[in-house]
């Protein structure tokens, strides 16, 4: 056991040596928000569900390459807003509803320079999770809540271009303009769009 503990100790160790000579990592918090919406392919019947803004956060990690590539990926968080509207049902009035996203990026980052760079890659939702507003009725009126449903996610991709500023300190901070095409299955298939932009604040070791 002392053995295996001094070998673990040896190769954290190692392992945070070569990262510190090579400064090739680069772990980093970022905060996005911005607009989205969805179309709908091949849905029949039930809402028509509209999308106004949603807000993602997220832990990434970055590993140098080469001189100009990068890979990218992390664990990020996405709640988005949206309203469901029942074209069938004029008298009925619309309906909130929320789409929570939990992802797993997988990019690759080219450096124009050392300011600017391109960004891009794939989207897997390991977690996607629909929260609609529903009526039930009760004695005296009827009450509004929430009801909750895990649905199924189509992968996504993601396009960007950033600047960044790299401080003497190895902080660096980064604004990062971005596209995303992405959809869920329900009743049909709807395409989701996010356009927004993602501040970061990372530190390179």
């Amino acid at each position: 056991m002392k053995r295996i503990i001094i070998l673990f100790i040896l190769c954290f160790c190692t392992i945070h040596l070569f990262a510190q000579n090579d400064k090739n990592n680069l772990i980093e918090t970022h905060f996005s928000m911005g607009a989205s919406g969805l179309g709908q392919i091949g849905v029949i019947g039930g809402g028509d569900y509209h999308s106004k803004s949603y807000y993602t956060i997220s832990l990434d990690y970055s590993r140098q390459l080469s001189k100009r590539w990068d890979i990218c990926s992390g664990l990020e968080y996405s709640y988005n807003s949206m309203t469901v509207t029942f074209h069938d049902f004029p008298e009925m009035a619309p309906r909130k509803a929320f789409l929570q996203l939990v992802t797993i990026p997988v990019q690759f980052k080219y450096h124009i320079g050392k300011v600017v760079y391109l960004n891009g890659g794939l989207l897997f939702n390991v977690l996607s999770r629909l929260k609609e507003e529903t009526w039930v009725p009760s004695k005296f009126q009827s009450e509004n809540t929430f009801q909750s449903e895990n649905i199924g996610m189509l992968l996504g991709v993601g396009l960007g271009i950033g600047v960044k500023h790299e401080f003497q300190s190895g902080v660096i901070l980064s604004l990062n303009p971005y596209a995303r095409l992405n959809g869920f299955v329900r009743e049909g298939k709807y395409v989701f769009i996010q356009a927004g932009a993602s501040l970061g604040v990372g530190y390179q070791f």
